[in-house]
């Protein structure tokens, strides 16, 4: 069996999938909603090719007949959360999405993302998986069709370095001076469907590292057959050199620049009125801005490459996963949202040009 998903890189490559998704998720099992009467918000990725647009404006209203729609770019949406969120909203945001296919950093004025700032890193969370997916191949287990494993322990696993040069040195070593390493028991999905960490440096007991040793009671050993039956993952220099591509995506080939000198350009494309405060309301969301000590790593960078009259401040929203579908639900309950759509007739009259003007704002 052989599989393609509808969307790659944040834009919809196979219609005819997209459609089924789409009304399945309309139809009766999901939301069970008659299209006729609605109105639909979607969200879609920035710098998005107009053909790409044109023909959504046609799935819309020429395939599902709905009554009117709008669109918006998720980082848009994500910077409503955030301003709604914080107890004072700021009219400029910087907002940073690392998300599954790639990271985008976007500048935000008024409500309106200014497209000329926009820069794209041409890495994500798909492309970490992907490359932890080949370094545990080579080195360990044929892990390449277990895409859902190997992202759980990218996710469980994996930080960024705030020091990568010492660590990557300490990783070298062999024993208690190798802090970085740890293993992955793999689930065997007969006692367990989920993998658990061990820290090998840890002294083991019968219950696992942690266990209590009561007075005078001798702990037991570890049984043997267990042992055996065990599928261990053992991770060291990969924990840190997988999300160090974020910072230099030039290890693999990719010759772009990393997340924070994409912030910087982003910036220094604006008009100087605008810089420090966008410097100062910086934006993180996407799933892959949770990674471990990828905050106060991204505020050291900047605070290298960006002047020093420019204040930074980075925050992140609550829920960087759900904050574009948050932001998109403050917007649709919002008095503004209804000036902001296309309705089916006036698609019928004016077509894409209005779509395009519109959904610009």
């Amino acid at each position: 069996m052989q599989y393609r998903l509808s969307i790659e890189r944040g834009c919809v490559v196979n219609w005819d999938t997209q459609t089924e998704v789409w009304a399945r998720a309309f139809g009766s099992d999901v939301l069970n909603i008659h299209p006729a009467d609605c109105s639909l918000l979607l969200t879609e990725a920035p710098m998005c090719p107009p053909s790409i647009q044109d023909t959504v404006d046609e799935m819309v209203f020429e395939h599902f007949g709905f009554q009117s729609y709008c669109t918006r770019t998720a980082p848009v949406l994500a910077a409503l959360k955030a301003q709604n969120e914080s107890e004072q909203p700021a009219n400029c945001t910087l907002v940073l999405d690392a998300g599954f296919s790639s990271t985008h950093t976007v500048p935000i004025f008024g409500g309106t993302p200014l497209n000329f700032a926009t820069r794209r890193l041409n890495v994500g969370g798909k492309l970490l998986t992907n490359q932890l997916k080949t370094i545990i191949s080579y080195r360990s287990f044929n892990v390449m069709e277990e895409t859902r494993l190997v992202t759980d322990v990218k996710e469980r696993l994996c930080y960024v370095s705030l020091n990568f040069p010492v660590e990557l040195s300490t990783t070298q070593f062999k024993g208690k001076k190798n802090t970085v390493r740890r293993e992955f028991v793999m689930p065997d999905f007969v006692t367990n469907v989920r993998g658990h960490i061990r820290d090998p440096n840890e002294p083991m007991t019968a219950c696992g590292p942690s266990a209590e040793v009561h007075e005078g009671v001798p702990p037991k050993k570890k049984h043997k057959e267990g042992a055996s039956d065990e599928q261990v993952l053992k991770l060291s220099n990969e924990r840190i050199t997988v999300p160090e591509l974020l910072h230099h995506p030039s290890d693999v080939g990719i010759e772009q620049a990393g997340v924070a000198e994409c912030l910087a350009q982003s910036v220094e494309a604006c008009v100087p009125d605008v810089r420090d405060t966008l410097c100062s309301n910086i934006v993180l969301t996407g799933g892959t801005t949770l990674l471990p000590n990828f905050e106060e790593r991204l505020c050291r960078e900047l605070r290298e490459i960006l002047p020093s009259e420019l204040a930074v401040n980075v925050t992140h929203v609550s829920d960087p996963l759900l904050a574009a579908w948050c932001g998109g639900s403050i917007f649709a309950a919002s008095d503004t949202y209804e000036s902001q759509v296309v309705t089916k007739e006036e698609y019928s009259e004016y077509g894409h040009s209005l779509c395009r003007r519109r959904f610009m704002a």
